[in-house]
């Protein structure tokens, strides 16, 4: 999402809010940041028993932000948005807890 959000701000804005954009940097800015979240996020899966506890860590967080994201949904404007955004973390939790799970079996 990151790399697309950098690479294709202005198709990307189009698709998804039908305006043009009227400052890239900052919709840049957010690319990169995207980015490097999710690379730091799946960096830990490579080598899972070296950075265990920060995938634990990693787990809760998604957890709080699915939790976060339900109780304030009806606060925004557009929900669906932020349903389909506490879908994608926890399936991203739900990936992760996946790994680790099949990872400890495995060594078990």
């Amino acid at each position: 999402m990151g790399s697309t959000i950098y690479l294709f701000t202005t198709p990307f804005y189009q698709f998804f809010f039908s305006v043009d954009p009227d400052n890239f940097f900052f919709i840049k800015q957010a690319g990169v940041f995207l980015f490097l979240m999710g690379f730091f996020y799946l960096l830990p899966v490579f080598d899972m028993e070296r950075y265990s506890p920060t995938i634990h860590l990693i787990i809760f967080t998604k957890v709080i932000a699915v939790a976060f994201l339900l109780v304030n949904a009806d606060l925004s404007i557009e929900p669906t948005m932020i349903y389909l955004a506490a879908l994608g973390d926890a399936a991203m939790a739900f990936t992760i807890a996946s790994l680790l799970i099949l990872r400890l079996r495995s060594r078990a």
